[in-house]
């Protein structure tokens, strides 16, 4: 919710996928009136991104599933640049080729921290720091 409202102020269009039931009413509630928004309630290892039109990705994703998320935006998407706020440690093994999920990687973007996020920035505080990172795709 807060992520989409920021990013619909700035941006012509905006998509957001949602899982949690909660969350995903408590967006619609408070986006309703938004034109420049498109909430889906889905999970975004099953969503199917567009194959057309240039997009951009912008996520706080589940620290859990940071593997295959960003696998699936990386690999699945034709989005120009990915912008996902990350656990520190996750975002530190992406960079290292000498793993299977860095080595991969770096075959499609190059990956940048952007901004070092404390625990205290979310509610509830995780137990882990977080980054903000790009990817940015690498022409092929």
């Amino acid at each position: 919710g807060h992520l989409t409202t920021k990013l619909a102020k700035i941006s012509k269009q905006v998509t957001s996928i949602e899982l949690d039931s909660h969350l995903f009413n408590l967006s619609s509630e408070k986006l309703k009136l938004n034109t420049r928004v498109t909430l889906i309630h889905q999970d975004i290892l099953q969503f199917q991104f567009p194959n057309k039109q240039r997009y951009k990705i912008v996520g706080n994703i589940p620290y859990h599933l940071s593997t295959q998320i960003i696998k699936k935006v990386v690999f699945e998407s034709r989005a120009s640049d990915i912008y996902l706020i990350v656990e520190e440690g996750f975002y530190k093994r992406t960079l290292d080729i000498h793993r299977t999920l860095g080595l991969l990687l770096h075959t499609q973007v190059s990956i940048q921290q952007l901004l070092k996020l404390p625990a205290e920035c979310f509610h509830p505080k995780p137990k882990v720091n977080s980054v903000l990172i790009k990817l940015t795709r690498i022409p092929q």
